[in-house]
């Protein structure tokens, strides 16, 4: 339940965020920055959901699922600031990529550990 009220906050700290920062940006907003509070609150509700089915987490998946939904959240809203700004950057690609990594490493780490509790579970 702790790390679904961090990620919530964290995701009204993005909505804060953006709506600070495109009240001085002069009429100018980006889609980057105003839906960067979906990857936190998708985490959010990921650890909901499992808190409520009573799921076995395993403490990497918490991890990597953190970081994944940070990684996100920083750079859709870095990308809103380029945006905004009224340039470029290829740099900014790597963020979905790293995301998408730490998501296969956190189902991968889930998988894993729910593989060993089953047959854990099955031995005598």
């Amino acid at each position: 339940m702790r790390h679904s009220l961090g990620n919530i906050m964290f995701a009204v700290f993005c909505i804060v965020f953006g709506a600070i920062y495109e009240a001085f940006s002069f009429g100018v907003f980006s889609y980057f920055m105003i839906y960067a509070f979906v990857f936190p609150l998708a985490a959010g509700i990921v650890y909901l959901i499992m808190y409520m089915r009573r799921a076995q987490a395993a403490r990497a998946f918490l991890n990597l699922l953190n970081s994944a939904a940070v990684t996100a959240a920083l750079g859709s809203l870095a990308a809103g600031v380029v945006e905004i700004y009224g340039t470029e950057n290829r740099l900014l690609g790597i963020y979905p990529i790293v995301t998408a990594v730490l998501i296969a490493a956190a189902v991968i780490s889930q998988a894993v550990m729910a593989g060993k509790m089953k047959k854990a579970s099955a031995e005598p």
